[in-house]
């Protein structure tokens, strides 16, 4: 079934649809017919979890028209949540990122400016499209929080007031290598193409954060947030 996110409430019975977007992705490209069914979900307080199975009714040009057929719980998501402090690096890159670190599970994404980093700001507005998309796509029960561009100092205080326990992967680390975090909340510093540099690695002890390896091959910064994101989530 295709499956879609609402930025609404899905308590009733009878859903009505008039964001043109979805409509144009209904009707003209996935061409979906009536008796057709599709999952809808929500990120709200009250509906985060839950999985909205609908069945087409009525569709015209500016709204569609889907009838409930049964609410079941969301069980894809990961017990753990992590927050994926990732360095600035070229866009295609750092969209191909946002996207794979979603579909891994990922609960939030902060952009950080590192020494190092290419890139100096983030197409907001696209970016959360394409955790939106990925989200989707890949059955998630909720859409990643995206925050603003920071600096690395401002990311690793608030990583540390969060009270999770936090890796910072680092190149010259060969011992110490990122394994799963049992279940609790976790962050995950993800250094530009070229490395973190050294002060920004005493800056990470400073802040009691873990440095870890992410085993003996180098890796690009995009294969290492995919690659280390997967194993503290699942490993």
């Amino acid at each position: 079934m295709h499956r879609f996110y609402l930025p609404q409430k899905l308590d009733k019975d009878l859903l009505i649809i008039k964001e043109k977007t979805l409509i144009h992705q209904i009707s003209r490209v996935l061409k979906l017919h009536k008796g057709e069914l599709v999952i809808f979900f929500s990120t709200s307080v009250e509906e985060g979890g839950i999985d909205t199975i609908c069945e087409l009714k009525n569709i015209q040009s500016g709204s569609a028209m889907f009838l409930v057929r049964d609410r079941i719980e969301n069980m894809r998501e990961s017990k753990k949540k992590l927050t994926l402090y990732c360095s600035l690096i070229k866009k295609e890159k750092f969209e191909c990122i946002l996207q794979k670190c979603t579909e891994v599970g990922v609960t939030e994404f902060v952009p950080v400016l590192a020494t190092r980093s290419e890139k100096k700001n983030i197409n907001f507005d696209r970016c959360q499209y394409i955790l939106k998309e990925a989200a989707e796509q890949s059955g998630r029960a909720i859409i990643p929080k995206l925050h603003l561009v920071t600096s690395l100092d401002k990311a690793l205080e608030k990583a540390r007031a969060s009270g999770t326990k936090n890796y910072f992967a680092d190149t010259k680390e060969h011992d110490n290598v990122i394994r799963g975090a049992g279940d609790r909340s976790i962050g995950l510093f993800i250094g530009p193409e070229g490395g973190w540099d050294d002060k920004e690695l005493f800056a990470a002890m400073r802040a009691n954060c873990e440095i870890v390896s992410l085993g003996r091959l180098t890796l690009r910064a995009e294969t290492a947030a995919i690659a280390g994101s997967f194993m503290l989530l699942w490993g």
